[in-house]
C-alpha cells in the first residue's frame, strides 16, 4: 500500500491544499545545504535548479530528486576542493540535463516516453523493436 492510500481520502486533499509536510521539510532541507555550499558552488546550484524548472520540462517528484543528487555531488566537490566547472564541465546546461535524464527513466514522463518509443518501433517493425 502506498503512502497515498495510507493516508486516506482527506489526508490526499490535504496534501493538494496544503501540501505534503515531508515534502516541504525535505526542500527546507535542500534549500539549507545549497546555502552553505562555497559562493561558486552555490551559484551554480541556484542556475541549475532555475535552469532545470525552465528547460527541464515537467518536474515530478522524482525529477526533483536531481536537484538533491546534483546539491550532493556540490557538496562533496567543494569538501574535496575540486574548482565548480571541473565538476559539471564547461556545460553546465548540458550537464544539467543529462542529470535529469538519468533520471528520466525512474519518472512517469520517462515511462511514457519508453512506452511511445516501443510502440512505435513495434508498429513499424523496425530493429529496435522492443
Amino acid at each position: 500500500m502506498s503512502d497515498k492510500q495510507k493516508r486516506g481520502p482527506v489526508g490526499r486533499l490535504l496534501d493538494k491544499v496544503v501540501g505534503n509536510r515531508a515534502t516541504k521539510r525535505e526542500w527546507r532541507e535542500y534549500k539549507g545545504r545549497v546555502a552553505v555550499l562555497p559562493p561558486d558552488y552555490r551559484l551554480v546550484m541556484q542556475k541549475i535548479q532555475k535552469f532545470l524548472w525552465t528547460a527541464g520540462g515537467a518536474m515530478d517528484e522524482q525529477s526533483f530528486r536531481v536537484l538533491y543528487d546534483i546539491c550532493e555531488l556540490l557538496e562533496e566537490s567543494a569538501a574535496a576542493g575540486r574548482p565548480v566547472l571541473e565538476v559539471t564541465g564547461e556545460d553546465v546546461a548540458a550537464f544539467s540535463l543529462n542529470m535529469l535524464a538519468a533520471t528520466q527513466g525512474k519518472t512517469w514522463h520517462g515511462l511514457k516516453a519508453d512506452q511511445l518509443n516501443a510502440e512505435v518501433h513495434r508498429l513499424l517493425g523496425g530493429p529496435d523493436d522492443r
